[in-house]
């Protein structure tokens, strides 16, 4: 303690002279010591403290940040200009002086004041989010999204809104999000749509990958909001997932085989579907999306280049198919019965491509009479994946070609499959002994 006073334990002199000598000697340094400074061996090594640094102007250094020097309410205080070049800090001084003179003057135009998280709702919240684009949002940027993104998170905040609704969002929380979780499951929601001029209402069950993205997408709101001044946190950044990773069922899962895309195609050629059966091998033989190939459009084929040029989705790269034998084969038989520029289109009207969940329906009746497992048209391209892993071709090569630019990792664990009848075929050419020369 400072003003205490400080002894060294010595040990007891002894017969060395030598020894006493020593100890006499240090115990007059130590008490020397103690009367000019009392804690001089106890006291720590002070930092200097920071100062403010004239730079002129109006200005000073301190630390890493250059302040000016302003009179607030008739006092003189100190504000930072948030950096240390002091020609950034000029400006920052000219802009502070222009809002000054116009707040002396009545001329300070008004800033309009950002919602509080007291009173806004979830509705609005998402309204604002809506309004910016749905960005991507970045710790230091906004990035749009791909138009199918946002159709996708537009559809998923029906749902969002039929049971947040004007909620507020101070109310948002983890118990909010297990109760939405329980509603989604038992079939709460409604859904409304028309079908061939009649609206349509049909109690829907939403899954655990379904609810995990919903609430995905309300989470992107919120950060937006955090971003914009409106939350201080996002209430349910850290929530879990309710989707087992385990348990997802990938698109190789639900892609047929050849001898099953065979029988799907002419069961729908029987049964009165030849539009739908040509759209199943031409996402079969073409790798293309569901959103995709609809859209597809004659003037598009290049004959002579044997291409056919696409525009791909979620920001996809290679913009072109390859027209393989099969698939040339087809699109010239499909030309023959061609009523407009788009390969597929509504039988109601043939400016607009056909109905996609109606193809999914038919997809799926197909598979149930035939007792095929389900099928889908996302696994209609991974059959295409599978067809060209077994031809031979690498995962990179592959990933290229469909125009995923994640490239071969999505491959090999989403898309990629090897049928067993070609594992075998390639497992008897292993060799377990080897040949020795003689």
């Amino acid at each position: 303690m400072r003003g205490g006073s400080f002894s060294l334990i010595l040990p007891q002199a002894n017969s060395h002279p030598r020894a006493n000598a020593r100890a006499r000697f240090l115990d007059g340094a130590f008490q020397e010591a103690e009367q000019t400074t009392p804690n001089a061996l106890l006291e720590v090594k002070s930092h200097r403290k920071k100062v403010f640094a004239p730079l002129g102007e109006g200005f000073a250094r301190k630390g890493n940040r250059i302040y000016y020097r302003v009179q607030s309410n008739g006092k003189a205080t100190w504000l930072s200009t948030g950096t240390d070049k002091l020609p950034l800090a000029r400006k920052w001084k000219e802009k502070w002086e222009r809002e000054q003179w116009l707040r002396e003057n009545g001329l300070l135009p008004k800033q309009p004041s950002l919602p509080t998280a007291s009173g806004i709702t979830v509705n609005e919240l998402l309204d604002i989010y809506i309004a910016a684009g749905q960005p991507i949002i970045r710790k230091r940027s906004l990035r749009p999204k791909a138009e199918c993104s946002v159709r996708n998170e537009q559809f998923c905040f029906q749902k969002v809104r039929k049971f947040f609704g004007d909620k507020p969002i101070t109310r948002l929380d983890l118990n909010e999000c297990d109760r939405y979780h329980r509603w989604r499951l038992s079939g709460g929601y409604i859904a409304e749509y028309l079908c061939r001029g009649k609206k349509v209402t049909k109690r829907t069950r939403g899954g655990d990958r379904a609810v995990d993205l919903e609430l995905t997408f309300l989470s992107n709101a919120c950060a937006l909001g955090v971003r914009r001044g409106i939350l201080e946190t996002n209430p349910i950044r850290d929530r879990g997932r309710y989707a087992d990773p385990s348990k997802v069922r990938h698109c190789r899962e639900v892609a047929p085989t050849p001898e099953g895309l065979a029988k799907i195609v002419t069961w729908l050629e029987t049964n009165d579907s030849q539009q739908d059966a040509d759209f199943t091998r031409y996402l079969a033989y073409s790798g293309l999306r569901l959103g995709e190939g609809i859209t597809s459009r004659w003037s598009a084929v290049d004959w002579k280049e044997e291409i056919i040029h696409v525009r791909r989705s979620k920001k996809g790269v290679f913009p072109f198919v390859l027209l393989l034998p099969e698939l040339a084969e087809l699109l010239r038989s499909m030309q023959q019965r061609a009523t407009s520029d788009l390969m597929f289109p509504s039988p109601f009207d043939p400016t607009t491509p056909r109905d996609v969940s109606a193809y999914r329906r038919r997809l799926g009746l197909a598979c149930k009479k035939l007792g095929l497992p389900h099928v889908t048209p996302h696994g209609l391209r991974s059959y295409f994946v599978t067809q060209a892993r077994q031809s031979g071709l690498t995962d990179a090569e592959i990933a290229q070609l469909i125009g995923d630019k994640t490239g071969p990792a999505l491959i090999a664990q989403v898309y990629g499959d090897v049928r067993p009848d070609h594992l075998l075929a390639v497992a008897r050419k292993i060799k377990l002994t080897a040949k020795t020369r003689e």
